[in-house]
């Protein structure tokens, strides 16, 4: 599993170009639930880069998916230059399924959530949620399920899988969706920027929406135990 994590830290860097991050895909152990804030400063993707051309304190409503992107670069940009403080919690929930949230803010406005966990030891995932004021505008879930595979000793196989929703008014207008292999022993693996994003299907708001406002309600008031 250790060959497994340093495969995707170092194809998750291969990717990194600034200003835009859309944060790394997560690996594949149980190790996986903790808050990392450097790592989420220093992963990107290409296909996300956009041009840093408004004030991220404009309060300017969000209409098209040009408005969506713009926001969350500037994000991102204030995540990359630490303009955002931050605080987070860790929760067990029966021994089944690990995590840490944690908020990121600008003069006391929620700005982004990261939740990392995991589940039964060969699932593990990272949900980010954007927020302009105080409106869900993107989400950009990453999720990896492995398992041993034939080949030499040790060998076993990643299973990632990438989603991102643009919101509008907390409506999804527009789902996008990447899936590959990681194998542990594979002389090669392929490289996830050129993999393309696939149009899908939106989902229910609240399917979305549902996972979001239970992270919100513990910003004030965290948990150690299972979030409901």
């Amino acid at each position: 599993m250790l060959n497994t994590r340093k495969k995707l830290k170092i194809l998750s860097s291969m990717n990194m170009v600034l200003p835009l991050i859309t944060l790394c895909a997560a690996t594949a152990c149980t190790e996986r639930s903790g808050s990392d804030k450097s790592t989420i400063n220093t992963t990107v993707h290409k296909e996300d880069t956009l041009q840093l051309t408004k004030s991220a304190e404009q309060h300017t409503p969000l209409l098209d998916i040009k408005d969506i992107k713009q926001a969350y670069a500037n994000t991102n940009k204030e995540l990359i230059d630490d303009q955002l403080d931050s605080t987070t919690f860790k929760y067990s929930c029966k021994d089944e399924k690990n995590g840490t949230v944690s908020y990121f803010t600008k003069n006391g406005k929620l700005k982004l959530i990261v939740h990392r966990y995991n589940e039964y030891d060969h699932f593990s995932a990272v949900d980010r949620y954007f927020v302009k004021d105080s409106t869900l505008f993107f989400t950009y879930h990453t999720n990896v399920t492995w398992s041993f595979e034939n080949g030499p000793e040790g060998s076993t196989k990643d299973n990632i899988k990438e989603n991102r929703t643009y919101l509008i008014a907390e409506k999804p207008i527009k789902c996008l969706e990447k899936k590959f292999t990681i194998h542990s022993k594979a002389s090669s693996n392929p490289d996830p920027e050129s993999i393309p994003n696939r149009d899908v299907n939106c989902q229910s708001a609240e399917i979305v929406l549902k996972p979001y406002h239970i992270l919100t309600k513990y910003r004030f008031k965290p948990t150690a135990d299972c979030l409901e």
